[in-house]
């Protein structure tokens, strides 16, 4: 289960490259990579990111896998986190 928000995982010196793989992964471009950083930080609510189930891309879908991406792949080297079940969220 991935790790949930933490301010304190931009310090980590890999937060940039993953977060631009993850987005990348997820086929989110360059300037949609703010609401995934906001997610990993958790200064936004994963709860406020619902799908539609239209169809669209990118979806809210891919922003949560992005973040849950990078939350797995940093959260353990991060002190102070919490753990969530981002899943969930994605899963609507």
């Amino acid at each position: 289960m991935p790790t949930g928000p933490s301010p304190k995982i931009v310090e980590h010196p890999r937060f940039e490259e993953t977060l631009q793989r993850a987005c990348r992964k997820h086929g989110l471009d360059e300037y949609l990579v703010d609401p995934v950083r906001k997610l990993v930080t958790g200064t936004a609510d994963p709860g406020s990111f619902q799908c539609c189930n239209s169809g669209c891309t990118p979806c809210v879908k891919d922003y949560l896998r992005a973040a849950e991406m990078v939350l797995t792949s940093l959260g353990p080297a991060v002190e102070g986190r919490k753990r969530r079940r981002w899943y969930l969220l994605w899963l609507r």
